[in-house]
């Protein structure tokens, strides 16, 4: 959560629609597209959760009392008006006119988001309205029981933000509901980076996988419960070059010693291929075989 000290200009993103229309010269370069904006939003907060982050507290105006948490008001929740919204394909954007003040929140460090209603505080009206729930990480000590800190709000659009559109199901968005959607699309843009040792926990003990451009295009295991390949056979043994290890007995006939891990039962053993009666090339009868019937 990053700090900013100017308001972001809408006009150096490009909306979305047009972004939709063509194709880009770049996905990589280029700037940032906006999935959705919105103005004079409402934040609700906890007063100490508030406290706790200088860079969304700053967007409180001065005009705004500045109130110390206590024990007994350690629940109580707080809103900030005028603040802006930016859905952008880069980050999330918050600011506050008055305060002169905003913030820059990656998509990575919004660990939640969902649909929410609730009651704005300090609104006379008293009646609930839907907004955008999240929980956006905080880059603070580990807690005591190694959970990750976390700041809770909750973006409440103003009342005339935009009107409910219909999607292709007949069902009615919200412009909240239209908002949630453009921080979900974002949030795929930005997945979490995998953590060291990720990938390998579906993997056996000692299994590695090694690149090919290492090994010459060859992949290669480790001890991982399979038996190295055999000498002079660029890999493993196959049903297509068995001929190749093994006479028509079973008997080892290439070069080198013979592999001493246990190949299981009838392995290297030649089958003769059978008709389709049931009679085997040799033109006997197998009587085990059951005969077919009207």
């Amino acid at each position: 959560m990053e700090s900013l000290t100017s308001a972001p200009e809408t006009s150096t993103f490009v909306p979305l629609a047009e972004h939709q229309s063509r194709t880009p010269s770049s996905f990589y370069s280029g700037p940032a597209v906006l999935h959705y904006h919105s103005q004079r939003c409402k934040i609700v907060i906890l007063e100490r959760e508030l406290l706790a982050a200088p860079a969304l507290n700053a967007l409180r105006s001065e005009s705004a009392p500045t109130a110390t948490a206590t024990q007994d008001d350690d629940e109580k929740e707080v809103a900030i008006d005028g603040v802006d919204v930016w859905v952008t394909s880069d980050k999330f954007l918050l600011y506050s006119t008055a305060a002169s003040a905003g913030v820059s929140i990656p998509y990575p460090s919004i660990s939640l988001h969902a649909l929410q209603r609730l009651r704005v505080p300090g609104d006379e009206s008293s009646t609930e309205v839907q907004g955008l729930y999240m929980q956006v990480a905080t880059p603070s000590a580990p807690s005591a029981d190694d959970e990750e800190e976390c700041t809770t709000m909750t973006v409440v659009l103003p009342a005339d933000a935009a009107v409910e559109a219909s999607t292709e199901e007949g069902e009615t968005e919200t412009p909240t509901k239209q908002l949630y959607e453009a921080v979900s699309a974002c949030s795929n843009l930005h997945p979490d980076p995998v953590e060291p040792g990720d990938e390998d926990d579906d993997m056996e003990d000692g299994a590695k996988f090694i690149s090919a451009e290492d090994h010459e295009g060859v992949f290669q295991l480790g001890d991982g419960g399979m038996p190295p390949p055999v000498d002079g056979s660029s890999g493993w043994i196959t049903a297509e070059n068995m001929d190749q290890f093994f006479d028509a007995d079973g008997n080892w006939i290439a070069a080198g010693e013979a592999p001493s891990f246990p190949l299981g039962p009838g392995a290297g053993t030649v089958r003769a291929r059978e008709e389709e009666n049931g009679a085997e090339e040799n033109g006997e009868e197998d009587e085990t075989k059951w005969q077919k019937t009207d």
